[in-house]
Parts: structure tokens; sequence; C-alpha cells
């Protein structure tokens, strides 16, 4: 981190801001899919084990998509598959719209879970190639204010047309297809994002003083360096335990509410609106601070906030109102140290021709891992909400853990990736 502040210029903005839809399309697929969940159990009398199939299906296909989305993108070129990926999301987006039964369903949340997850890692690495390591906490972590709205939105988009029946899942990823092409447009024909790109990735590498030549790394060889395979392995382990109570809730709030706790479709919609409300104004505030001193104490406040969240709504698991409570101010605290971090992190700890490759590799695994947890969440709901709750606080104690242990390594990391830049 540095106390010299650089100024975000307007081209750093722009690449942000089309590059940053790819964590809009993340988290939008996500949400939409569990406000829609419980509507297409409804009207496609669907059982806890389809209902859980079908978000499965999505985290696995984000998953395989980020495997082959970072290597492909380090091996072909990270702009090639960044202007292509975002086309498919689109497709995927709009045939989940159009679809009245379970087959075509399933194709278009293949579909779009591999395009959004080959995205991620390879939009990520697009934007730190291209800015100062002085601004890769804001840089990175504004991504997550796109991830945020993309909660927020869908949110809205879901209390809308809560009573629309099967029009809600029409209106949620008939606009999601509508952002996506719209998004691959700019990509692909906007002669000044086009400029940008190369402009500023000519303009950082003049900055670092090294020629901007592609280098290649193979993952097998990179994980024979101690430091990069620690790295990995503690970054991996942190972002699956806190992501397995954000997936958990990103898609199942709604059905939890609406299932275990016996509220309305309104109600759970406004819920999580509410939440994502309060989940948007930390993240303008950890966006002030993801470069200063204070990213790590405000890392430690949230992470006690999440953990006591969820001890009390397992202690009261019994009362709907302790859960709405705990979900709240879990949502408002969760941003303050969880992706945004692993984002920060999986873009300062590797070799810039590496970062796609790693973290597709890193985030696949942890997708991988969520889907099979998903698979079980809605019947798990139904055999213990109490057990659920305690399983959620364990996993925040558990990423907790590992956080505070990368801290102490932070600077060994960076270290390591410099080292392997200038060989």
């Amino acid at each position: 981190m540095t106390t010299e502040k650089v100024k975000l210029t307007r081209d750093n903005v722009m690449l942000i801001v089309v590059a940053g839809l790819a964590s809009y399309m993340d988290a939008a697929l996500l949400v939409s899919l569990g406000v829609a969940l419980p509507i297409w159990a409804k009207y496609l009398s669907l059982n806890s084990w389809l209902v859980g199939l079908i978000s499965t299906l999505l985290t696995v296909s984000v998953a395989v998509g980020s495997f082959i989305g970072g290597w492909l993108a380090d091996k072909f070129g990270r702009v090639t598959v960044f202007n292509a990926d975002i086309l498919f999301v689109a497709i995927g987006s709009f045939i989940i719209a159009l679809s009245q039964d379970v087959t075509v369903l399933f194709i278009g949340v293949i579909i779009a879970g591999l395009a959004s997850g080959a995205d991620l890692p390879t939009s990520l690495a697009v934007i730190s190639e291209r800015m100062s390591k002085k601004l890769y906490g804001r840089a990175i972590s504004s991504t997550q204010i796109f991830w945020t709205v993309g909660i927020l939105l869908s949110q809205l988009i879901g209390f809308l047309t809560a009573n629309s029946g099967m029009g809600s899942p029409v209106a949620l990823f008939g606009w999601i297809g509508a952002v996506a092409l719209l998004n691959w447009c700019v990509r692909v024909f906007s002669k000044k994002f086009k400029t940008i790109e190369t402009t500023l990735a000519v303009e950082e590498s003049a900055e670092l003083d090294v020629q901007p030549l592609t280098k290649t790394y193979k993952i097998s060889d990179l994980l024979k360096h101690r430091n990069i395979l620690l790295s990995i392995l503690l970054l991996t382990v942190f972002y699956l335990f806190w992501n397995l109570p954000a997936n958990t809730w990103g898609s199942f709030v709604n059905y939890f509410l609406v299932t275990v706790d016996n509220r309305s479709q309104a109600f759970s919609t406004i819920i999580a609106l509410i939440a994502n409300i309060a989940c948007l104004f930390s993240t303008f505030f950890y966006f002030k601070v993801s470069d200063t001193k204070y990213r790590y104490p405000v890392m430690y406040g949230g992470l006690l906030v999440g953990l006591i969240a969820f001890v009390t709504a397992g202690t009261f698991s019994n009362y709907w109102q302790a859960f709405t409570i705990a979900y709240i101010c879990y949502s408002a605290s969760n941003i303050l140290w969880g992706e945004a971090l692993y984002k920060i992190w999986t873009q300062t700890f590797y070799p810039v021709d590496a970062r796609a490759s790693l973290t597709g590799f890193s985030y696949g695994i942890v997708r991988a891992l969520t889907a099979v947890f998903s698979l079980v969440t809605p019947t798990l709901m139904a055999f213990s909400p109490k057990l659920l709750l305690w399983i959620m606080a364990g996993c925040t104690l558990v990423s907790g853990i590992c956080a505070l242990i990368i801290v102490k390594h932070v600077s060994k990391f960076k270290m390591t990736a410099a080292a392997l830049e200038k060989e």
C-alpha cells in the first residue's frame, strides 16, 4: 500500500467500467437465479434437489469457465478472450429468460455460467496490467461496486416483478442479456476503448521499465515456487470459506425466507434489497480505504461483524427476525474482508502474464467446491436451518484465520512475483 495519492484518469475509469461489468454479470446471474428459484419451483414443479441442481449447474459452469478462460486468456491473449466471452453471457442469459422448461433452462445456465466464469479472471488481468500499482486497491475494489450493483439491481427487478409469475425471470435475465450485449459492442466496436486498452498497456510497461512482451508460464512450473504455492493455497481457502456463505445467501436467501421462515416472496426480496443497499454503502467506503493503511483494520472489523451475525442467527434460529437482522449486518460487512481483498491479492501476488491463469485456477476450484455445497443447501435448509447457520459461522472463522496469515506474508508474496517478472 502507498501513502502517495494517485488519481484515476478518465481512461482508467472507462477501462474499469467496461471490464468491471464482468463482476456485475457474475453477481447478477447468481442473485437473479436465487430470486427466480422459488418461482421456477412453483411453475415448473421442481423439488428441492432440482432447485439445488440448477444453482449447482451455474456454479459449476462458472468454475469450469474460470479454469478454461484464465488459461485461454494467458495463452491466446487477454484482450481476445475478453472481447469474446461477454457475447456468450448475453446468449446464455437470453436463453434463460425465454426458457419454459427445465432442459432449456439448464442449457442457458450452462452457457451463461461458462462465459461469466471465463470473463472474471480475464477482466481482472486486463485491468491490473494497465494500472499503476498505486491504483490497484481502488481499481480492483471498484469492480466490487459493480458486483454489489449487480446484486442490488437484480433484487430490485425481482421486487418489482414479484407478482408477475414467470414474467419475473424474463425481466431478470432479459436485462442481464441486454447489458452483456451492449458491453460486447463497446469492447469490440468502440475505437476509443481499443485506443485506451493499447495506450494504458504501453504506459504501464514504461512506468515499470519493462518491455510489453508476453511471457508464457506453466501453472505446474509456477507452483514449484514455494511462495506461489503457499499464496494460492491460502488465497483459495480464504476465498472458498468466504464464498460459501456469500453464495449461499446470494442464491438462497429468498428461498430460505420463503420456505423456512414462511415469509412472502415480496418480503424476502425487499429484505435482500435493503441488505444490499447496506452492502453498496460499504463498498463505496472500502473503495476509499483500499489503498491506505486502513485496509487491514477495516478487514478485521468486517470479519468480526460477520462472525457475530452468523453466531447470533444460529443461536436464535427459530426467530425469523434474528436471521433477517443478521443477514443485513452480514451483507453490510462481507465486502470489507472478502472478494475485493481476494481480487487485489491475486493481482499483486502473481506475475502479470500468469494472473489470469492462476486467478482462474483458484477461482475455479472455489466455485467447483461451492457448487457441491449448493447442491445440498436446500435439503440442508429443510433438515436443520440451525445447522446451516452454524456452518456459515464456521466458514467465516476459517476464512478469517486465512486472512490473518496472508496479511503476515503479503510482502514476501509480492517480492516473489516481482522477481519472476524480471527473469
